[in-house]
């Protein structure tokens, strides 16, 4: 099934994509601790921002599933799956940081849709499988940037000693190759940065699937390239415009 049935879950998605934003806008600066580890931290807005989108799913098509950060998976009957990352960025949203993000994707047996929405930009990613991708409705592409030495590159640091050791062992390779280097928070919009031409690269150690799902569909349809490989038990994921030469990351 595709089609319509599709188009009716994307339709469904703009407005709880919007609604759960909205939330998290106006909920911004007072932010409660649900949950804390050495290198993250998970807030009440995260449970709050997730039920929004979840309520919205199953009053509209409860035989659906989905996998999503907070609340894990749900098995659906009907062949689609949403991926859900209710916010994306916490500990910028807990420290008034103004850069996140919330991440919906629609998987079905045909089709496919994601959509990344910044709320404080009121800017929202968008791309449908075989139709392009689009900032607010406008037709986004990835940079033309074809040389290491004129690309701007962004990069995340998952949770974890290792993965922190292997991220910045990666990024001391590059550092001097290119010609700037940003770390901003949001794994979700730093893909749609490349997918739209901000940025050239992103790459980050041991993504989930809700953080990776929606992007990954806006980057292609954009024109970029997605690859994710592992090297000793860990996955790298990789997010570029597909014109810059990789050799360094393999």
């Amino acid at each position: 099934m595709g089609g319509k049935y599709m188009e009716n879950r994307f339709e469904l998605a703009i407005g709880i994509v919007k609604e759960a934003g909205n939330f998290l806008r106006k909920s911004f600066g007072s932010g409660e601790i649900s949950s804390e580890t050495a290198y993250d931290v998970k807030l009440k807005q995260d449970v709050e921002s997730e039920s929004i989108i979840i309520n919205g799913i199953e009053k509209s098509f409860s035989e659906d599933g989905y996998i999503s950060e907070e609340k894990g998976e749900k098995k659906g009957s009907s062949g689609y799956v949403w991926i859900i990352d209710p916010l994306d960025g916490t500990v910028n949203y807990f420290r008034g940081i103004p850069h996140c993000s919330v991440s919906i994707a629609c998987i079905g047996k045909e089709d496919s849709f994601g959509m990344v929405y910044d709320f404080f930009r009121d800017e929202i990613f968008t791309a449908q499988k075989g139709k392009g991708a689009f900032l607010n409705g406008k037709s986004i592409s990835v940079s033309k940037t074809e040389e290491m030495k004129d690309a701007v590159i962004s990069f995340g640091l998952m949770k974890g000693k290792e993965e922190i050791k292997d991220g910045i062992s990666l990024l001391s390779e590059v550092a001097s190759n290119v010609k700037k280097i940003r770390m901003m928070g949001s794994a979700a919009l730093d893909i749609c940065y490349v997918a739209s031409g901000r940025t050239d690269i992103f790459f980050e150690i041991g993504l989930n699937v809700w953080d990776i799902g929606a992007g990954k569909i806006i980057l292609e349809e954009a024109g970029g390239v997605y690859k994710e490989y592992l090297k000793d038990r860990k996955s790298f994921f990789l997010a570029s415009n597909g014109l810059i030469k990789m050799e360094w990351v393999w």
